[in-house]
Formats: C-alpha cells, sequence, structure tokens
C-alpha cells in the first residue's frame, strides 16, 4: 500500500518509519527542505528510549511537495491543526478519488477542516500516544510508550461501515509488523479527548510560563489551575456522551515532599511551549479552545480553559511588542 505522510516532522518521521519497517511503500512530505534532504541522502536516524541501537530507516521517497510522491491509497496528516487546510491545498497530487485520510493531529478540529475537502467515509481520526523531538535534519529522538500507558496509535475510520476499512486494517498491520503498538476500533472519540485533557493541561500553560511539566505539576498554583482545567475537560466530555473520569486526571501534592529538580533525569517540554520561545503561532484554538467551543455548544461553562485561550491568543498577538529593555 502507498502511504503519504503530510507533515513528516519529528512525530510524522516517527509513524512514517514504523509504516516503512513493516513493509509500506511510504513517502515524506514536509516543508523543511533539509530534513527532507538528509532523509533522502542518509536515511532517518531513530533514536528511540525503547530501543537499545540507534535505527536508520529509508522511505521510499522524502519530498517538499506531494507533486513528487504523487497519488497515494492513504495520507496520514500531521502538519499543526492551523496548517490543515493549507496543506491539503498546496500539495493536491497526494490525493485520487479513492486516498483514504487520516488524521493524528493534536487536539479537536482538524477532521472538520478535512471534511471541507474530503467525503467522511474517506476520512479517519486518531491520536498517537508516543513522543518524538527533532535533534537536526534527518535525526529524531523519541519513544513508542510511556510507563503506565499502552503507547502508539489508536485509530478509526469517521464511518465504521466506509468501504475503505481495509485501508486502515493495513495501516494497522504495518504498524504492528513495524514495531509500532497500533490499534484500529469503531471509534477513536474518548481516546481522542483523554489526550485532549491532559494536553489542556499543560500546554497552554507551557507556552505562558516557559516551564516544563514536571515543575508546572509540582507547585501548588500550577497543580490546581491543571486541575480546573482538567475539570473543566472532563465535563464537557461528558456532556458530548464522553466518559472521561476526573480522578484520572487530578494531581494531588498533599503529604508528598518537596519536589527535588536534581532527581530528574529528563525535563518535559509541551509543543507550545517550544512553540512561543520561538514567537510562533501555538495549537491552543484546536487545544483549550476546543473545550471551550464545545463547552459553549453544549451549556457547560468552561472559565479557566477559556482564560487560557485568551491569554495563549494575546500572547500570540503581541510577540512584536513585548517589552525588550535593550530597545
Amino acid at each position: 500500500m502507498k502511504i503519504g505522510i503530510l507533515g513528516a516532522g519529528a512525530m510524522g518521521s516517527l509513524i512514517g518509519a514504523h509504516l516503512k519497517k513493516g513493509g509500506g511503500e511510504v513517502y515524506f512530505v514536509d516543508v523543511f527542505d533539509e530534513h527532507m534532504k538528509a532523509i533522502r541522502e542518509t536515511g532517518l536516524v531513530m533514536e528511540l528510549d525503547d530501543c537499545p541501537e540507534i535505527q536508520r530507516v529509508f522511505p521510499d521517497g522524502a519530498f517538499t511537495s506531494g507533486s513528487e510522491a504523487g497519488v497515494c491509497d492513504a495520507v496520514i496528516v500531521l502538519v499543526k491543526c492551523y496548517d490543515t487546510a493549507a496543506a491539503v491545498e498546496a500539495n493536491p497530487e497526494l490525493f485520487g478519488p479513492d486516498t483514504s485520510v487520516l488524521t493524528l493531529q493534536n487536539g479537536v478540529g482538524a477532521a472538520d477542516i478535512l471534511e471541507k475537502y474530503f467525503k467522511a467515509e474517506r476520512l479517519g481520526t486518531g491520536v498517537i500516544k508516543s513522543n518524538a523531538a527533532l535533534l537536526g535534519p534527518g535525526r529524531i529522538s523519541g519513544r513508542l510508550s510511556f510507563p503506565h500507558s499502552a503507547g502508539g496509535i489508536d485509530f478509526s475510520p469517521v464511518k465504521p461501515e466506509t468501504p475503505y476499512r481495509h485501508v486502515y486494517g493495513e495501516l494497522e498491520r504495518l504498524w504492528q509488523a513495524g514495531g509500532m503498538p497500533a490499534r484500529c476500533g469503531d471509534s477513536t472519540e474518548r481516546f481522542i479527548w483523554d489526550k485532549l485533557c491532559l494536553n489542556v493541561m499543560y500546554n497552554g500553560l507551557g507556552a505562558l510560563l516557559q516551564l516544563s511539566n514536571e515543575d508546572m505539576s509540582t507547585r501548588e498554583d500550577g497543580y490546581l489551575l491543571m486541575n480546573e482545567v482538567a475539570r473543566e475537560t472532563c465535563e464537557v466530555a461528558r456532556a458530548k456522551g464522553i466518559e472521561l473520569n476526573i480522578n484520572d486526571y487530578l494531581i494531588d501534592r498533599t503529604g508528598k515532599p518537596p519536589f527535588d529538580r536534581s532527581r530528574v533525569k529528563t525535563f518535559h517540554y509541551v509543543s507550545a511551549l517550544i512553540d512561543s520561545y520561538r514567537k510562533r503561532k501555538t495549537e491552543i484554538d484546536f487545544l483549550n479552545g476546543a473545550v471551550v467551543r464545545e463547552g459553549k455548544k453544549h451549556g457547560v461553562s468552561t472559565p479557566y480553559n477559556d482564560a487560557i485561550l485568551r491569554l495563549v491568543r494575546l500572547m500570540q498577538d503581541t510577540y512584536d511588542i513585548r517589552y525588550d529593555p535593550g530597545s
């Protein structure tokens, strides 16, 4: 099966490499020219926590334009959510009349954008519970799963009765054959909202405060804020008919010893923090913004998520006029 990875940054490279390892015909498409060139010339180098040896994988192509890859049986979309429409419109050659399109993007809302371009029977949604970071062109680090988590990919077609169901079954087979945990079901909405809850707890605050997850969640004001954000998200999910248990997300520091930074081997910095540090747009509209939008639809108040959404938007809109003592 011919597969296109539209948005082959760190996460796209990780999941695409495992499809290739499983026997798929895989093409990377990404605007980062140096990254694509390095992969074409020397392969994708992966340093994974789960694997003691460095891996090198050669996809069938790595390009900056879909025109060089051509029509695929399946395209997996992993660009930033706010770039979804632009990426699809810039790479029409990837999509034929029978191409299945699977979004594994962060947050909630990308599938709605894709439905403007493709019939629902051709669409799939899912979530990745793995981690990856770009170390440099052609080189990533990451891990496929975390402690106490199944890890990997949960995904499903938007329409369970789709005539393209076999495509999703083949993706599951290829990922598993390549060593990536993957599960294809009938609905992934609960998995998506589970990850959304974790994302809204950390990403917005991380972008605003420039602090690691460990530092934010171990200080009283930080974990109390996170708990309120999680509580709102679970209430919205339940209003939508998705059962999330708030006790799975609450952070409790009661009776625990003071946080010792010296004992932490690796600090976790969320993608929104990196984006804000580099003065780039974040995916806040698809994270806390999604909770606010869905809350309004279902009559659930979300003041904490709304405040974080507005603060991050304000920060993004004023990158160029921040106080600079040297100016």
